[in-house]
């Protein structure tokens, strides 16, 4: 009996821990945000696959209103990542002014990491595509911040397109 279960536990840690090599990098990995403004916009809620624009319906996140908001997914494995998505909430007002960064350092909640691309602006409830760096930007961490304002960080689905570039994932 103990190995059926030894069997399942293995077969459950295998799958929970793969990484995907195709599609959406950020669909169900970890996200943290800089602060929660409601609990219907904890930052899970931005790579959840619900791409509905409307924070009442508990599908996107939202920071307090405070100076540089940020939020950041963990891709749990190095990936050159080419193609950001980003979809803000209806009703979050537009985002403008914020960075996409990408790469392996935790150091300022990820924020002195690769810039992969700089946001003019997305409409409220608007979806836009970036390409990163010209050829793709390297790292575990991406992080969306809006420097220097004083505003509330909403998005309802973030998407990040690469390929899987192993190396030593313990390095960082």
């Amino acid at each position: 009996m103990s190995a059926h279960y030894l069997l399942v536990f293995a077969c459950l840690w295998g799958f929970a821990n793969a990484h995907p090599s195709k599609g959406n990098l950020a669909a169900t990995i970890r996200a943290t945000q800089s602060s929660v403004q409601h609990f219907l916009g904890v930052a899970p809620h931005a790579i959840d696959g619900n791409e509905n624009t409307d924070f009442n319906v508990g599908s996107c996140s939202r920071t307090r209103v405070q100076r540089s908001p940020w939020w950041r997914v963990d891709f749990f494995y190095h990936y050159h990542v080419y193609v950001v998505e980003i979809t803000t909430s209806k009703d979050g007002g537009d985002l403008s002014g914020a960075e996409i960064r990408i790469g392996d350092s935790l150091k300022e909640n990820g924020n002195a990491n690769e810039i992969c691309a700089k946001i003019e602006r997305i409409p409220a409830g608007g979806t836009q595509r970036f390409n990163c760096a010209g050829l793709g930007v390297h790292g575990r961490y991406l992080t969306i911040r809006v420097p220097n304002k004083e505003v509330a960080l909403s998005l309802c689905e973030v998407k990040a397109f690469g390929a899987h570039e192993p190396h030593d994932e313990h390095e960082h």
